[in-house]
């Protein structure tokens, strides 16, 4: 557990370090309240370039590395699954979190984000890429070496996944998909499908947020009225359902790290 949280707090100082450069460019330039970053392009690439810190971190002190094996050990129909499982799952949660309307903290930094280059790179990009490997690849497996359950280790693993968004809006949401993604590796071993599907995820949000209106209307306003959006949650359950189902009876674990 120490080697995971030790990892977490890693993860926040490459965010702090990645604003360094910018902020000492403000003091260079005499711009107003240098510690501030409003500027949501600047913002976009401090945040790619603390992932790629991060990233730099976990390869080089190897607690995650790719191989091959990697990208191919998951069967491309299982990859294709992946999309009507996170597809359903986000609709599903979206709903949940809009029910729930929670303070949204972070929601103007994200829509300046998401209408940059540099910002939908790194909200669909690099967060996909340096999450599912600390997270997924990183935090899990130390967690295993400690000597934790699977259980505990898929449950604990989307904890902190939740609560390192910060954002009260995020959180559950964070959560909840946390499971789903922690499952799959657990199943394959593999990052790939994790990847693909916050990928979906983040790209998705990114590019509704580029829109005014399809951010700020609610689902009942979009589907026009609360019977259709009832049933749209219905069509996106018996979805998720059965693609769960069927990626449980198909998806053999094949992770040799979890074997129990």
């Amino acid at each position: 557990m120490k080697k995971a949280i030790f990892l977490i707090l890693i993860y926040f100082v490459c965010q702090f370090a990645a604003t360094l450069p910018f902020i000492a460019w403000h003091l260079i330039q005499g711009t107003p309240s240098p510690l501030e970053m409003t500027d949501t392009t600047e913002l976009s690439l401090s945040v790619i370039l603390a992932d790629i810190m991060m990233i730099a971190h976990l390869l080089f002190w190897k607690d995650v590395s790719f191989k091959t094996r990697s990208f191919t050990e998951v069967p491309g129909k299982m990859l294709l699954l992946c999309i009507p499982l996170v597809l359903s799952a986000m609709y599903i949660l979206n709903v949940i979190n809009e029910w729930l309307a929670l303070p949204n903290w972070g929601e103007s930094t994200f829509t300046g984000m998401s209408r940059n280059l540099w910002g939908v790179i790194a909200i669909a990009i690099g967060a996909p890429l340096v999450e599912e490997m600390l997270f997924r690849g990183a935090v899990m497996n130390h967690l295993h070496k400690a000597g934790y359950s699977s259980r505990f280790i898929i449950v604990i693993s989307a904890v902190l996944f939740g609560l390192v968004h910060i954002n009260p809006a995020q959180i559950p949401f964070a959560f909840a998909l946390g499971l789903l993604l922690a499952w799959l590796y657990y199943r394959t071993g593999s990052l790939v499908p994790g990847i693909l599907c916050h990928f979906i995820n983040n790209g998705l949000g990114a590019l509704t947020l580029q829109s005014d209106y399809y951010s700020e209307a609610t689902y009942t306003e979009l589907l026009g009225g609360p019977t259709n959006l009832a049933i749209s949650m219905v069509a996106a359950f018996a979805v998720f359902v059965t693609a769960f189902i069927y990626a449980y009876r198909n998806l053999h674990r094949i992770n040799k790290q979890f074997a129990e």
